[in-house]
């Protein structure tokens, strides 16, 4: 495969940025499978945005000829306080994870980070000698935090957890490290350690983000970008927000019917970036069912048109939500089947929300 052909799969949606797509080229010219690594703590039930939007884009890496991984963080749960620090959940979970994710993305090695790390003392040796490079200033800009209070309750836990993801990259071996923009201070604070320990270069990459579905993500002038998507992104600590992955039908048009979508907006609505980030990339098309009065059916092929109609009023709310409902049902479909036979692991990881 091409180098061309290579950086366009990395660039498909939901890709946002690489840093820095020079360097992204580089790497496809120089190594013929790459390693990557996709980091996920444990915490819940996860939703489509985890799922579909992340795992999308690493099945374009994977196309690539990227050698793709997924890190299961258990100690990284631990660290943020998740489960109550309850080993036994979080395995159980981390269980759930794996089998969603080999579903979904099934060229793809998925690892428990008690596994790496287990008898790695290169692996704590390099935490230590990445935690001198850091000042507690510095720790802190990683992290996606609002006012002086909020940090004022930090764990000491909390700060390692950034050096923890800059160590996981080197002990996976990986040359991309990617996760969705909410993770970008981590990756650029991971990029530059491993410049000043001298080590091998990474390039790191980052997806867009669904946002919450019952709110409108928009920014004001000199906002942090980071700071609003994180705070605005679909989140299963807010009801209404956010899509299981084992989501009923009835469930998904529920959510989807309460979904901010505004007729003619298309600038932070959350059902058209589902569409851009979601069902286009994955299906390739939009099937809207409609009464003959009201325009009848129309099948879209390309992200530009439903959100050009849209724009000019041609394509209802009601059809654009109830289409995408139909939709993320199908795409998640083969996954919810295997993942509901059980019932108890699934009330724990939604008691866990």
């Amino acid at each position: 495969m091409d180098v061309e052909t290579k950086m366009a799969l990395a660039k498909a949606e939901p890709f946002e940025e690489a840093i820095t797509e020079s360097d992204l080229r580089s790497l496809f010219e120089t190594k013929e499978h790459p390693r990557h690594y996709n980091g996920l703590e444990i915490s819940g039930m996860p939703h489509i945005g985890h799922l579909l939007v992340g795992g999308k884009k690493i099945n374009d890496l994977n196309k690539a000829g990227v050698k793709t991984q997924i890190l299961l963080a258990d100690w990284h749960t631990i660290a943020n306080g998740k489960f109550g620090g309850d080993w036994s959940k979080i395995i159980k979970a981390a269980g759930f994870y794996k089998r969603m994710f080999s579903i979904f993305c099934p060229e793809t090695k998925v690892i428990l980070g008690s596994d790496l790390y287990k008898g790695n003392d290169d692996y704590w040796k390099l935490i230590m000698s990445m935690s001198t490079k850091v000042t507690m200033a510095r720790a802190t800009r990683t992290l996606i935090i609002e006012g002086r209070s909020q940090k004022d309750t930090l764990h000491v836990s909390q700060y390692i957890y950034p050096i923890m993801q800059a160590a996981d990259i080197h002990a996976l071996g990986a040359d991309i490290p990617h996760a969705g923009i909410d993770q970008r201070r981590v990756h650029v604070l991971a990029k530059e350690l491993f410049k000043e320990l001298k080590m091998e270069t990474i390039v790191p990459l980052h997806h867009h983000l669904v946002p919450s579905m019952n709110s409108r993500l928009v920014f004001a002038e000199g906002e942090s970008k980071e700071e609003k998507v994180a705070d605005m992104k679909m989140s299963k600590s807010k009801p209404g927000s956010f899509i299981s992955v084992v989501a009923t039908d009835d469930e998904i048009r529920k959510i989807m019917s309460g979904a901010w979508c505004e007729s003619r907006v298309v600038e932070g609505n959350p059902v058209l970036m589902l569409c851009r980030y979601i069902i286009m990339p994955i299906e390739s098309k939009l099937m809207v069912e409609r009464k003959r009065e009201h325009g009848g059916d129309i099948e879209y092929n390309a992200y530009a048109d439903i959100e050009a109609d849209f724009r000019d009023g041609k394509l209802h709310p009601a059809d654009l939500k109830s289409a995408a409902a139909e939709a993320i049902s199908k795409i998640i479909s083969p996954v919810r089947s295997e993942l509901l036979r059980d019932s108890e692991l699934i009330a724990m990881l939604k008691s866990a929300n």
